[in-house]
């Protein structure tokens, strides 16, 4: 895992050990092609490319393109092909096995092509319960089996007689498998 520090952030980034459970749920070999849908700063886009064949980073954020080409050339990925644009057009034309979608805004239509896709493999992570709900309930409407975990991070700083524990966002990941 990359520590976070490492990366050049200016837009969000997936936390480091939201990053190693969802790489675990992902389950990578180095013969999958994963689509990143709402790849952001490409926190998941750099770690999925040290593992996987291949990763498609696709956000609509000009900002989030640009901060995801210099982590990518900061970490050195060559097997990463970057795609500004709506993602439920992008991914209806691109070949892939598995998929993570960090963020996006039109969850139905994205869901609807990887289910029509077979998408085999997918995992969600959200912040907001409500998202979190519809995704699983649209996850379930194409007969994918779930697995959800709730991730609560804390992480310590050291205060003047010891440590203090700093609470991150709770993160739902939800693993879909077909």
């Amino acid at each position: 895992m990359i520590p976070d520090d490492q990366f050049v952030k200016r837009v969000p980034l997936t936390k480091e050990e939201i990053r190693a459970i969802s790489l675990y749920k992902l389950s990578l070999s180095k013969d999958d092609i994963v689509a990143d849908i709402g790849s952001g700063a490409g926190g998941m886009s750099v770690e999925i490319a040290l593992r996987a064949k291949k990763v498609y980073s696709i956000d609509l954020n000009r900002e989030a393109i640009e901060n995801l080409k210099e982590n990518l050339k900061k970490f050195n990925i060559k097997n990463c092909e970057i795609i500004h644009g709506k993602a439920e057009e992008a991914i209806k034309n691109l070949e892939f096995n598995k998929a993570f979608i960090g963020g996006t805004k039109n969850i139905e239509e994205i869901i609807k092509i990887l289910a029509e896709k077979e998408v085999s493999h997918i995992v969600a992570n959200t912040i907001v319960l409500e998202n979190t709900l519809k995704i699983v309930k649209l996850l379930e409407s194409y007969n994918y089996k779930l697995d959800i975990v709730l991730a609560n991070i804390s992480k310590a700083k050291k205060i003047s007689p010891g440590y203090i524990f700093f609470s991150h966002n709770p993160i739902y990941i939800i693993t879909a498998l077909l």
